[in-house]
C-alpha cells in the first residue's frame, strides 16, 4: 500500500479521492493548497504526491518543480481538467510520473499508483555493500575537494575513524546533508579508514521499505516467525559483525521501530523477531538523513532519546553550491573517471565553461555534476568542453539550443522538438492528452526504429516509464 499526500481544492473530490484512497488501504494525507501539501511533504515524505495542477497560490506545477528538489524519490502524479500539450510535456519533462485528467477515471489510477509503488521499490531496493575501496568505486575516488568545509570534514572523518570504544564497536556518527552531497561517501570513508576497513560496510536504506520489512531485515527472524518464514535469517545487524552498518535516511523509520533501533545501539544487543533470547551486536553504527531531525523531534515524529543517541558525532555535508572552486576540482574529477569507462580522451574545460559550472546553484549537489559530466564526456566533440557543451536544466532554466534550431535535452541522447515548436489544429474538435501522448510515443518510437532505449532518450523519460506508455497504448 502507498502513502499518499492529496492536494485538491475542490472539497467534494477532495473528500471523494480520500476516501475511495483510504479504502483500498492506502495512507492519505489531504490539503487544500500546493503550500499546505509542500507542509505536509516536509513533514513526513511519502511515496506519490497527488495534486491538481490548477491551485489558487501556487500551481500544482510548481509544486512538482519544488518536491523533485528536495524530494526526488517521491512519484509525482498530476490531476488536469483543462491540460495542454505544453503542461503535459512541461510535466514530464520536470520529473512527472504520469498525470490524469478529469473526471478521474479510478481504474486508470489505481494502475498508476501500483506502477509508481513498484517502480520506487525497484529504484530503492535494499543494497547490501561489503567493503568498497574508495579509490575505484562508483562513489567517486575519496572525499574531493580543497574548500574549508571540505577540510574541516576530511579533518572529522579521519579524526573519528581511528576511534574504537573499550566495549566494541566506533563512535556513534550522524551524516546530515541535502540529497546527493555524498552522505553516503561520508560513510564509507569513515569505515574504510579505520580499524573495521576490512569487515563488511552493509548499507541500508531505511526510506525502501515497509516498517515490518525492514525490522526483519534489521533484526533477522526465527523459523516460524511469520508466514514465510521457513527457516531462520540472520538479520543486517548481525551480518555486519565488527564492522559497520551505514543506516540511510534514518528520518523515514517509524515511532515503534525507531524505539527498537534505540534499544540496540543503546544496549547493544538485539533480538530476532520470533525468538526469546537477545544477541550481542558487535558492528559500529553510522545514520544519515537528509531532514531536519531536530523539527521532527518537535513535531513528534523522531524520539528524542533516539535523536540524542545517534547525533553524538554529527557530521554535515556541505550542499555543492557552498564549495567553491571545488565545483571545477570534481568536474574535472568526474570527466577522468567517466572519460576512462567509456575509453575516451576526458575533454579540458575552457574558461566559459568554468564560469558556466561556477554560476550554476545545483540543486542536485554533486550527485547531478557527476551526471552532467558523464553527458559532456560523450557529446563533446573536441578536446575543449566549452559552455555551450554542458547541458544544465534546472526546472526553470531554458534548453540549450542545437545548429539545427532545435532543442537538446540533458542525457536525452539527440535533438528533440521544443513544445513551442507543436501546433495543434482543434478546428475538428477537442484534442485530448491521451492523443498526443500517443503520437509522440509513436513518433518517437518510429524514429528510434522500434529500439525502446533511444525512444526513451528522445523523449527524456526513463525505459520502465516508457515501456509502460507503450503498453498502455498498445504501441510496438
Amino acid at each position: 500500500m502507498a502513502d499518499i499526500v492529496l492536494v485538491e481544492d475542490e472539497d467534494v473530490l477532495r473528500r471523494y479521492l480520500t476516501g475511495t484512497l483510504q479504502r483500498l488501504e492506502h495512507t492519505v494525507r489531504a490539503a487544500e493548497t500546493a503550500e499546505d501539501g509542500l507542509r505536509l511533504i516536509e513533514e513526513g515524505e511519502p511515496d506519490i504526491l497527488l495534486t491538481d495542477f490548477q491551485l489558487p497560490g501556487m500551481t500544482g506545477y510548481d509544486l512538482l518543480k519544488l518536491v523533485k528538489e528536495s524530494h526526488a524519490t517521491v512519484s509525482v502524479v498530476l490531476i488536469t481538467a483543462h491540460g495542454t500539450v505544453e503542461d503535459a510535456v512541461s510535466a514530464m519533462r520536470a520529473g512527472a510520473s504520469d498525470y490524469l485528467t478529469k473526471p478521474v477515471n479510478l481504474q486508470e489510477l489505481n494502475l498508476i499508483i501500483e506502477r509508481c509503488v513498484t517502480s520506487k521499490g525497484m529504484r530503492n531496493e535494499l543494497e547490501y555493500y561489503r567493503s568498497r575501496d574508495l579509490a575505484g568505486d562508483d562513489a567517486g575516488s575519496g572525499i574531493v575537494g580543497d574548500s574549508p568545509a571540505i577540510k574541516a570534514l576530511r579533518e572529522m572523518v579521519l579524526k573519528l575513524a581511528g576511534l574504537e570504544k573499550r566495549g566494541g564497536g566506533g563512535p556513534t556518527v550522524l551524516v546530515t546533508g541535502e540529497t546527493g552531497t555524498g552522505k553516503g561517501l561520508i560513510a564509507r570513508a569513515l569505515h574504510r579508514a579505520g580499524p573495521r576497513r576490512d569487515a563488511p560496510f552493509l548499507e541500508v536504506n531505511c526510506a525502501a521499505l515497509p516498517d515490518h520489512l525492514l525490522e526483519a531485515e534489521l533484526m533477522g527472524y526465527e523459523r516460524g516467525a511469520f508466514t514465510g518464514a521457513v527457516k531462520a535469517k540472520p538479520g543486517l545487524f548481525e551480518a555486519a559483525e565488527s564492522g559497520t552498518i551505514f543506516l540511510d535516511e534514518i528520518g523515514r523509520m517509524s515511532l515503534d521501530l525507531q524505539a527498537k533501533i534505540l534499544k540496540v545501539i543503546d544496549e547493544r544487543v538485539l533480538r530476532r523477531l520470533g525468538s526469546t533470547r537477545d544477541r550481542p551486536m558487535r558492528c559500529s553504527v553510522i545514520t544519515a538523513t537528509h531532514l531536519d531531525l531536530p523539527k521532527a523531534v518537535r513535531d513528534g515524529n523522531f524520539l528524542p532519546d533516539l535523536y540524542h543517541r545517534i547525533n553524538v558525532f554529527p557530521i554535515k555535508s556541505p550542499p555543492l553550491r557552498e564549495r567553491g572552486r571545488d565545483i571545477i576540482l570534481l568536474a574535472e574529477h568526474f570527466l577522468q573517471k567517466h572519460a576512462a569507462e567509456y575509453g575516451m580522451t576526458p575533454p579540458r574545460l575552457s574558461d566559459r565553461a568554468h564560469a558556466t559550472l561556477l554560476d550554476y546553484s545545483w540543486p542536485g549537489n554533486v550527485r547531478e555534476l557527476a551526471h552532467a559530466m558523464e553527458r559532456a564526456v560523450v557529446l563533446c566533440q573536441g578536446e575543449w568542453l566549452d559552455a555551450p557543451d554542458i547541458h544544465l536544466f534546472a526546472p526553470n532554466e531554458p534548453r540549450m539550443e542545437c545548429e539545427d534550431g532545435a532543442a537538446t535535452a540533458g542525457g536525452a541522447g539527440g535533438p528533440i522538438r521544443r513544445v513551442g515548436d507543436f501546433r495543434l489544429d482543434f478546428n475538428d474538435g477537442p484534442i485530448s492528452l491521451e492523443e498526443i501522448e500517443a503520437s509522440a510515443l509513436r513518433q518517437a518510437f518510429e524514429h528510434a526504429g522500434g529500439n525502446r532505449v533511444v525512444a526513451a532518450r528522445l523523449l527524456g523519460m526513463s525505459k520502465d516509464t516508457l515501456r509502460y506508455r507503450l503498453e498502455k497504448f498498445q504501441i510496438g
